[in-house]
């Protein structure tokens, strides 16, 4: 009787020892199957670009294999969405992207809130600058702003859906610069220099990192960064701020999961990823392919997100409600 009643504390010891362990990030099995990667717009821009600067090495490490899932629209508010309602087993996460988010709820109705994310992983967070196509006219951000002066509107620049960073960018362009231009929302990045490249549109406002290898191939021509001092990757390129117009602007890329996604998983995701960006395989080819590196860990990305949250809800203030009340008109 005794040596029955020793097993049975026994066995509940050790069920207890093992969810403690787990509930504070000590031991985890995780992954033991693929996990689907959801992406928020089309295949060819910055989402997919960050994923394949670390997808293979953090597979090898993880011993599964990540799954490219896209679910473009709506300013990634459909991939938000499906992570929000999606168990928090670390088994689906999200390629979350600034300033989309935070900013979407609080800019319009959402099935989901910033609270329902946990984020894991930032891994980029890319400039934006302002391009055009090789054989564009304008030659220079100058001659940009020269044509825009002349004709009001006329002048079409692509950017990735709205409130995106480059579509936020283009509103302070406009009010810092004096000028009017026909803002085009794509679905993404890749539409965007795709439609510029195509000559759809005049110019596309987009990230370094998204259409450097258009630019080293000599198809597109960088006009202007928008950081506040010139990016070491491309050291001939002016920034807006030293041509007399102050602002900047960029969009951070990580990996993020539903909230109540165990500590321990989370860790282990992050973890891998750190590891991935540490290698000197990963600097050297992050370097060759003007990809801005920036890691940041569980707790350091999630105070980010909070800051951006307040900084693009002023921002929205300022320049989208004024937009949205004109494009009704």
């Amino acid at each position: 009787m005794f040596k029955k009643a020793a097993c049975a504390t026994a066995a509940i010891l050790t069920v207890v020892l093992a969810t403690s362990a787990l509930a504070q990030g000590k031991a985890t099995d995780y992954p033991r199957k693929p996990i689907n990667t959801l992406m928020g717009f089309a295949p060819g821009g910055g989402s997919d670009v960050m994923l394949s600067m670390v997808r293979s090495q953090v597979e090898k490490l993880l011993k599964t294999t990540l799954v490219p899932v896209y679910k473009p629209g709506a300013g990634s508010d459909i991939a938000a969405t499906e992570l929000a309602m999606s168990k928090p087993d670390g088994y689906t996460v999200f390629v979350s992207c600034t300033p989309m988010i935070p900013i979407n709820p609080y800019v319009r109705e959402t099935a989901y809130k910033t609270s329902d994310i946990a984020f894991v992983a930032n891994v980029v967070t890319d400039p934006g600058v302002l391009a055009v196509r090789a054989e564009s006219p304008y030659k220079s951000a100058a001659d940009l702003i020269k044509a825009a002066k002349e004709k009001p509107g006329a002048l079409s620049v692509g950017v990735a859906s709205a409130p995106g960073d480059d579509w936020f960018a283009m509103h302070m362009f406009q009010e810092a610069a004096g000028v009017k231009v026909n803002i085009v929302p794509f679905p993404g990045d890749g539409p965007s220099w795709q439609a510029a490249l195509a000559g759809h549109v005049d110019a596309t406002s987009n990230n370094l990192g998204v259409i450097y290898p258009q630019v080293r191939a000599g198809k597109l021509r960088i006009l202007a960064i928008m950081t506040d001092k010139r990016s070491p990757i491309m050291p001939d390129i002016p920034t807006f701020k030293e041509l007399g117009f102050n602002f900047t602007s960029g969009s951070a890329r990580g990996f993020s999961m539903p909230k109540n996604t165990p500590k321990a998983v989370i860790d282990t995701f992050a973890n891998a990823v750190k590891q991935v960006m540490s290698t000197d395989e990963f600097k050297a080819n992050a370097l060759a392919t003007a990809f801005p590196s920036d890691y940041m860990g569980p707790e350091e990305y999630a105070a980010y997100m909070k800051k951006l949250d307040g900084e693009y809800r002023i921002l929205w203030d300022k320049y989208g409600k004024s937009a949205t009340a004109e494009a009704k008109k």
